[in-house]
């Protein structure tokens, strides 16, 4: 699996939320799947993040994507280090 084209699908075809605060309540909702993690993130946030998916029963995965590359995935003009996966879409994101 190519996270890049994955997550260009999942900018067409499904939901997610960018940025921590936004993927932390999103987490605690139950509403993400999924989190993912840009290399650049801070160790502060990844330990937050793993504790809430822990707890939560949700998959995170760090990736080896800058904030910045991934927001422009997503088609974003700004930085975000972390998206949370509402739904996949028709993307493999989250699946299996």
């Amino acid at each position: 699996m190519d996270i890049k084209t994955e997550l260009r699908v999942l900018r067409r075809t499904g939901k997610f939320v960018l940025g921590f605060r936004q993927s932390y309540l999103a987490l605690m909702r139950g509403d993400a799947s999924i989190v993912l993690i840009s290399s650049d993130c801070p160790e502060r946030l990844k330990r937050e993040l793993q504790a809430v998916t822990a707890m939560r029963g949700s998959k995170l995965i760090d990736t080896a994507i800058s904030s910045s590359e991934l927001s422009r995935l997503l088609g974003k003009p700004f930085h975000a280090s972390t998206v949370a996966i509402i739904d996949p879409g028709t993307s493999s994101l989250g699946k299996g």
